[in-house]
């Protein structure tokens, strides 16, 4: 389950590195720490818009669905996707898809009964791209989840609760993400993890339990006295 991200760029930054601009920029917020149980706005780019940064709320709906959002959540946790809940539901597929534009998310790692946070981010610190799918509601509210896939050897070292992790774009790369050929990425012909030179390190914990949001929160946090072995 991967239900915090980060997002600290500012708007000049995603359309510069997208090619495209803000429906509404005035509208968005940085925010380093994004938790997906509070109903959060994500900037996306649809399959539908490719021009466009819009904004989609995060955990997806079934389509034309006219009930809270909160609702739907408390009965099917859908921040995340994976494959075999697309291809088993007739509330989701992969007709609608979309680009999530965050500048990181967190790896989970458990050690003697505890869990130790770690940021994940590009070493340039600019935005990427993961992969999603979305749905309108009835009132025309995009909602968005988060596609996952195989976590990444060297992702993995700072992960061990589960074996996936979202499904990352470089912003060369999205629009094939978004075309009619999305399933080159799928196949896993290429692995933009790596091509990204993605980097992760440990984050105060106590601040991401209790979603105490402030820049330096994504400061590198040191764990050496505890002896985890990474």
């Amino acid at each position: 389950m991967f239900y915090k991200l980060s997002n600290t760029a500012n708007v000049e930054e995603m359309e510069r590195m997208f090619g495209v601009t803000f429906k509404y920029p005035d509208i968005y917020l940085k925010n380093p720490l994004i938790n997906g149980f509070n109903e959060e706005l994500l900037p996306i780019i649809t399959d539908k818009n490719l021009y466009k940064i819009q904004y989609g709320i995060w955990g997806i709906l079934p389509e034309g669905y006219r009930e809270d959002w909160s609702v739907f959540q408390k009965t099917q946790n859908t921040l995340n996707t994976d494959l075999n809940i697309i291809n088993n539901s007739d509330k989701f597929s992969l007709d609608k898809r979309c680009i999530v534009i965050v500048t990181g998310f967190f790896l989970t790692y458990v050690y003697k009964g505890e869990i130790y946070p770690f940021y994940t981010r590009l070493k340039s610190k600019k935005p990427f791209a993961i992969a999603g799918i979305y749905n309108t509601t009835h009132d025309g509210y995009i909602t968005c989840s988060l596609l996952l896939t195989a976590i990444n050897t060297k992702a993995a070292k700072y992960h061990n609760i589960g074996k996936r992790q979202p499904l990352v774009i470089s912003p060369k790369n999205y629009e094939l993400w978004l075309s009619s050929n999305y399933q080159v990425v799928l196949d896993g012909n290429y692995d933009d993890y790596d091509a990204l030179n993605f980097t992760s390190h440990p984050v105060a914990r106590e601040f991401y339990k209790n979603n105490i949001l402030f820049d330096s929160f994504l400061d590198p946090s040191e764990y050496e006295s505890l002896s985890i072995p990474f």
